[in-house]
């Protein structure tokens, strides 16, 4: 778990660290304006991109392997990185260290489905996983601002020794789990890899991202914004009609996937809590360094309280695996929190004052991030948890593609607002304040939308399957009749 846990922490905080090194990195790369979003999105599209085809190779080969070749080439990847001088070959590294850290994600979800079979167990070390990507996602700012008072590429450095051993560590101590699909050949595996639904998707993917990532820098009615949506739209039908004329268990998504129990009040709770989490922290960090001129460490130190929350919240999960089994009443609970959040951020002026920071800022951030901790460990438990056990590592991805997907929007709608504010875009809280507002907006909406539509008689209360060697398929438990029982690997 120490192994799958470092994991997931590493890559939630490939993200989050970038948002407080955007500066430094854009001025000594001599990256301009118009390219700096590249510096984020040349990590976050690659990782979206990939999620799901990892998956799938977690499922058709052993997971132990695909994770260590994914967390070594990560640890590579970012040793390399810390050397370069051109903004052009930091971007293509990046997006290379996202297709590699991308592997150890769908895994170590494969691994612990695996491991702990029993769902409460199994509750509790999921809960255990998405803890550390909430860590990592909230502390990386502390991590990246010491760090920072030497160089950015010190941060990458240590990011690189800690990961190459425990990737060496891993490979030595990690128990040899097999694939689902062991018995399959390798011509059989080829085929059941669905290159043609890979690439389909991840054509979506990376259009749907470019769309709203060149949006903030380029505008709304700029044809570098439509030409990407309208395309991935399109391809959006194209994936689900290949979907539909592969045979059963060749497709790169179970064919069923839409009749799995709440699966569509989960995507939308599951987007809505990144949403929330991106745009809090991306637009306070940018307000305090780019207006308040506050330096990355005290940046880090002013939004160290997400990080003592998440510490504070996560075990708790953990301890109390109920409030994962049973999200129908916790879930709203978590919305709520949220939107008192951005509420009082909206009202906070950007802390200029640091009474301001302490009433409204602090408080904020030390609630909202309480309901973000409860939104993500309990969608991502229960969206891996409603996908069968041979699909448990595209279940994993499944869940990390939503919560891309949920923070790129409410990144874009926020840069949207930003000029809604008058006076210099990005230099007047009014901007961020519309932008809280609206995210305000979607956590009531969403909260109430799952208190109505959620029904907690659907879920599965345990998931044990038993493996058939000789025809390479699980056979799925009574109680998961959405699941087909012939369903191949």
């Amino acid at each position: 778990m120490l192994c799958f846990c470092l994991s997931q922490f590493i890559d939630s905080a490939g993200t989050a660290a970038a948002f407080l090194m955007t500066a430094p990195i854009a001025s000594s790369l001599s990256i301009e304006q118009g390219n700096q979003p590249w510096i984020l999105a040349s990590y976050s599209l690659s990782f979206a991109a990939t999620l799901l085809f990892a998956g799938r190779l977690a499922d058709l080969y052993p997971p132990s392997i695909v994770y260590v070749i994914g967390f070594l080439g990560l640890g590579l990847f970012y040793l390399v990185i810390s050397f370069v001088k051109d903004q052009y070959t930091f971007f293509v590294l990046r997006a290379l260290s996202a297709g590699a850290g991308v592997l150890a994600i769908p895994t170590s979800v494969n691994m612990i489905v695996q491991m702990f079979p029993e769902s409460t167990q199994q509750a509790k070390m999921l809960s255990m996983f998405g803890i550390s990507g909430a860590l990592g996602n909230t502390s990386a700012f502390i991590l990246a601002g010491l760090f920072l008072l030497l160089d950015w590429r010190w941060y990458f450095r240590f990011i690189a020794f800690l990961v190459i051993p425990f990737a060496v560590l891993a490979f030595v101590l990690m128990p040899k789990t097999e694939a689902v699909a062991k018995s399959a050949s390798a011509k059989e595996k080829w085929k059941r890899m669905d290159l043609g639904g890979v690439f389909i998707l991840m054509a979506m993917m990376v259009l749907f991202i470019l769309a709203f990532t060149q949006a903030t820098v380029d505008g709304w009615k700029s044809a570098i914004f439509i030409a990407p949506l309208i395309i991935s739209i399109v391809l959006l039908p194209v994936f689900v009609i290949w979907e539909r004329t592969r045979p059963e268990g060749y497709a790169l998504l179970p064919r069923n996937i839409w009749s799995f129990p709440n699966i569509f009040p989960l995507i939308l709770l599951a987007g809505s809590g990144f949403l929330w989490f991106a745009t809090y922290q991306l637009g306070v960090a940018t307000w305090y360094q780019d207006v308040l001129h506050d330096s990355p460490i005290i940046t880090a130190v002013k939004i160290l309280p997400m990080g003592i929350i998440s510490i504070a919240v996560g075990p708790v999960f953990h301890w109390f695996p109920s409030l994962v089994l049973k999200p129908r009443f916790v879930q709203p609970v978590a919305s709520l929190l949220m939107f008192t959040g951005s509420i009082l951020l909206a009202f906070s002026n950007g802390g200029r004052e640091m009474k301001d920071y302490w009433k409204y800022i602090f408080t904020g951030g030390m609630i909202g991030t309480a309901g973000e901790m409860m939104n993500y460990i309990g969608t991502n438990t229960a969206i891996i948890q409603s996908f069968p056990r041979e699909f448990a590592g595209v279940g994993g991805s499944f869940a990390a593609v939503i919560y891309q997907i949920g923070g790129v929007i409410g990144i874009a709608v926020q840069a949207a607002l930003l000029p809604t504010g008058g006076g210099v875009a990005g230099h007047v809280w009014a901007g961020y304040a519309h932008g809280y507002y609206f995210t305000s907006g979607v956590m009531v909406a969403i909260g109430l939308l799952f208190l109505v539509w959620f029904r907690p008689e659907k879920m599965p209360n345990a998931e044990k399957a038993e493996d058939d060697e000789e025809r390479g398929v699980a056979e799925l438990r009574s109680d998961r009749p959405w699941a087909d029982k012939t369903s191949a690997v």
